[in-house]
C-alpha cells in the first residue's frame, strides 16, 4: 500500500550499528508490508517465540494490506467506489477503527492531515508503487474543482458497519496513519507471544520494545541533504516517525522535487519542508503528527506541536534550517549543525 511517509526501508530513519560494541541482536527478520518491507531485529529472544510472533504478524499485515489498500481491489476501494456514486458500503472492523481514530485527531491538525483527500493524491499520480512519478501533473482546473468540492473526513459517517458520505469527492486513503496502527497491532502480537526485546522498522518508521541487550535501541536520523543528521536512543514503547520530501516525489517544472505529501489548502505538493521527525509513545499520533507538521511548515511548527501534544519533534526546511523542540533537543545527538530558526521550542523534559 502506498504510504504518505515512505514505504521503503531507510526513508528517513535508518538503523545504526554501534561503532565499537557488537549489537546483541541474534536475529533479524523481514516481512512484506504495505508494498514495502518491515524489518524486525530481536535481542536475546527464544526462537520459538520469535517464530510464532512472526507467523502471526505476517498473517495480520497481509490482511491489513488487503483491507486498507486505497487503489487495488479490496474493501477500502469498494467503500470509495460506493461513495463516488452516492451509495454506502460495508467495511471491515479495521477500516471502521481507522475512521474512528482519525476523527479523534484530524480536527486537531486543522484538517491538514485528512484521509478523505485520496482523490487529490490520485490526481497527482501518487497512487502508484513506481517513483519518481513521471505522468503529467494535474491541470489547475482539476485541482480547483477538487478544492471546490472540499472533501473532508467530516463528511464520512459510519453506521451499523456501513460507511457513507454525502460528498462524492471523498476518497479515503489512510497512508498517513496506517503504519502507526500496524505498529500497535504487531506490538500486541509480540507481547502476546512473550517477545519483549525487538526493534520494528516499518516503512522507515521505528518502534522500540524493550532494549538491545543492556542498553537502549540506538537509531539514526537520516539527513535529507546526505549522510546522517543525528542519533537517538529509544526506550521501551517509544516510536520515531518521519515524513520527508526525498523518496516519493515527482519533479516540478523547475527541476525541484514535488513531494508526495500534499497540502489540501492549495491542492499542490507541500513546499518549504524537507523532513520532519516525531518521537512519541503513541505510534498512531506520531504517524499523523509527522505528516501534519510537515504540511504546516515552519510557520505552524510550534502551534501544531502544541495542539497535538507533541513534545519531541524536529523539522528541516528546504533551506537547511532547523526547528526543534527543547525536549527533542535533549534526545538527539546531532552530527552536524543546521541553521537554527530561533531557540528550541518549549521546555525540556520527557517526550
Amino acid at each position: 500500500m502506498r504510504s504518505r511517509k515512505a514505504a521503503a526501508i531507510g526513508l528517513f530513519l535508518v538503523l545504526l550499528a554501534a561503532a565499537c560494541t557488537p549489537e546483541p541482536v541474534h536475529r533479524s527478520e523481514t516481512l512484506l508490508v504495505f508494498g514495502g518491507v518491515a524489518e524486525l531485529r530481536f535481542a536475546n529472544e527464544p526462537d520459538e517465540r520469535v517464530d510464532a510472533a512472526l507467523a502471526e504478524s505476517s498473517q495480520l499485515l497481509t490482511q491489513l494490506h488487503r483491507e486498507w489498500h486505497p487503489w487495488e481491489p479490496g474493501p477500502l476501494s469498494a467503500v470509495n467506489d460506493a461513495i463516488a456514486i452516492g451509495s454506502a458500503a460495508p467495511a471491515p472492523a479495521s477500516i471502521q477503527d481507522l475512521i474512528a481514530r482519525a476523527k479523534r485527531v484530524v480536527p486537531d491538525t486543522d484538517y491538514l492531515f485528512d484521509p478523505a483527500a485520496g482523490g487529490l493524491i490520485s490526481l497527482w499520480g501518487f497512487h502508484t508503487s513506481t517513483f519518481p512519478v513521471t505522468q503529467p501533473a494535474p491541470s489547475s482546473q482539476a485541482i480547483a474543482e477538487w478544492r471546490e468540492a472540499a472533501p473532508s473526513l467530516a463528511d464520512v459517517h459510519v453506521e451499523d458497519g456501513t460507511v457513507f458520505s454525502r460528498n462524492r469527492r471523498v476518497k479515503l486513503d489512510f497512508g498517513g496513519m496506517a503504519e502507526g496502527v500496524a505498529v500497535e497491532r504487531v506490538r500486541d502480537i509480540m507481547l502476546k507471544q512473550q517477545v519483549q526485546n525487538v526493534l520494528l522498522t516499518m516503512g522507515g518508521d521505528i518502534h522500540a520494545m524493550g532494549n538491545a541487550g543492556n542498553r537502549p535501541w540506538s537509531v539514526g536520523v537520516r539527513d535529507p541533504y546526505g549522510g546522517m543528521l543525528g542519533t537517538v536512543e529509544l526506550s521501551d514503547g517509544e516510536s520515531l516517525f518521519s515524513s520527508g520530501n526525498y523518496n516519493k516525489f515527482r519533479e516540478a517544472p523547475d527541476g525541484a522535487r514535488w513531494p508526495h505529501i500534499l497540502d489540501v489548502r492549495t491542492g499542490y505538493p507541500t513546499r518549504g519542508t524537507a523532513a520532519v521527525a516525531v518521537l512519541h509513545h503513541d505510534a498512531v499520533l506520531a504517524d499523523i503528527a509527522s505528516t501534519a507538521i510537515f504540511i504546516g511548515g515552519p510557520a505552524l511548527f510550534e502551534s501544531m506541536t502544541r495542539r497535538l501534544g507533541i513534545r519531541c519533534a524536529l523539522m528541516l526546511t528546504e533551506e537547511n534550517e532547523l526547528l526543534i523542540t527543547a525536549a527533542m533537543d535533549t534526545r538527539i545527538e546531532l552530527h552536524r549543525d543546521p541553521v537554527r530558526l530561533g531557540p528550541a521550542i518549549g521546555e525540556p523534559g520527557p517526550c
